[in-house]
C-alpha cells in the first residue's frame, strides 16, 4: 500500500540575501518530526516557507496531510488583536503568512491536520481565537512549562477530557509529556473543543468539533513516541486518517 504523502511545514529565516554566504535565507526542520511520520508509515514532504502564501493550495494538491511545527518564535499579537505585553520573540511575518494560508487551506479541504506546539497555536488563531501571551505571567501558580532536562523527559502530566478524540486516539485519561513553551491557547477559536488542560489550567491540546481529523497538541510528541505507545498513536492515527 502506498505511504500517504504528508507535508511538514519547515521554519524560516529571511537572512540577508544581499550578499554570499553568511546569515543567507534558508528553512529549516528538526528531522524528529520526519521521522515520526516516516515512523508511522507516512511519506513526508518537506514544504518550504513561500515568498507567495497563495502557493498553499498548489501544495496541498500534492498531499494527503499536513503536520504544522513548533517554532521558537510567538505569532504576532496583532493577528488576534492584541498588542504585545511581554518582550515577544516574533516570528518572520512570511512564516506566518505561509502558516495560515496553509492552515485556511487545509481545513476548507477537509484534509487530516495534526498541530504541535506552536502550530497549534498558528491554528487556534487562524480560527479567531487568542494566545496567553506569557504564562508565568498571566497564569495563577503556572507549572514550570519551559523545562531545562532533556526533550524525551517528561515534566508535567495532562488531563484528557473522556469522550474527545484524544482519549479516543490514546486510549488514556492521562498523559505524561514534556513541555517547552511560553505561551498558550486562550480564547479557545471557533469549531474547536479542548481535550487536555495541566493541573494549573494550561490548555494542552485541542480538537475540531466537526467530521475532519483535526488534533493539536502543545508538547512535543515527536521526542517522546518511540517510549510511549500513546504519543506514538498521534502519528499513526494522523497518518492512517491521511490513507483513508
Amino acid at each position: 500500500m502506498p505511504r500517504p504523502r504528508v507535508a511538514v511545514m519547515g521554519d524560516f529565516n529571511p537572512g540577508n540575501m544581499e550578499r554570499f554566504g553568511g546569515d543567507e535565507a534558508h528553512h529549516f526542520l528538526n528531522a524528529r518530526y520526519t521521522r515520526a511520520v516516516a515512523d508511522a508509515g507516512g511519506l513526508p514532504w518537506l514544504l518550504p516557507v513561500p515568498d507567495d502564501a497563495g502557493l498553499a493550495n498548489a501544495y496541498l494538491d500534492q498531499v494527503d496531510g499536513v503536520v504544522l511545527t513548533g517554532c521558537g518564535r510567538h505569532l504576532d499579537p496583532a493577528a488576534y488583536g492584541e498588542r504585545p505585553r511581554f518582550d515577544l520573540n516574533i516570528m518572520a511575518p512570511a512564516k506566518q503568512a505561509a502558516e495560515f494560508a496553509l492552515i485556511r487551506a487545509a481545513l476548507a479541504r477537509g484534509m487530516p491536520v495534526l498541530a504541535i506546539c506552536g502550530g497549534m497555536q498558528s491554528l487556534n488563531v487562524v480560527l479567531g481565537g487568542t494566545l496567553v501571551q506569557r504564562i508565568a505571567d498571566e497564569v495563577e501558580q503556572p507549572l514550570a512549562h519551559m523545562q531545562t532536562s532533556k526533550a524525551t523527559h517528561t515534566v508535567h502530566d495532562v488531563a484528557v477530557t473522556p469522550g474527545s478524540r484524544l482519549a479516543a486516539v490514546t486510549g488514556r485519561t492521562a498523559l505524561a509529556t514534556n513541555s517547552s513553551h511560553t505561551q498558550a491557547v486562550d480564547r479557545l477559536g471557533e469549531g474547536l473543543a479542548v481535550c487536555a488542560r495541566a493541573a494549573d489550567g494550561v490548555v494542552e491540546a485541542i480538537e475540531g468539533r466537526a467530521a475532519q481529523w483535526l488534533l493539536a497538541v502543545q508538547w512535543h510528541p515527536e521526542y517522546l513516541y518511540r517510549d510511549d505507545p500513546a504519543q506514538s498513536a498521534l502519528f499513526q492515527r494522523f497518518v492512517a486518517a491521511c490513507r483513508a
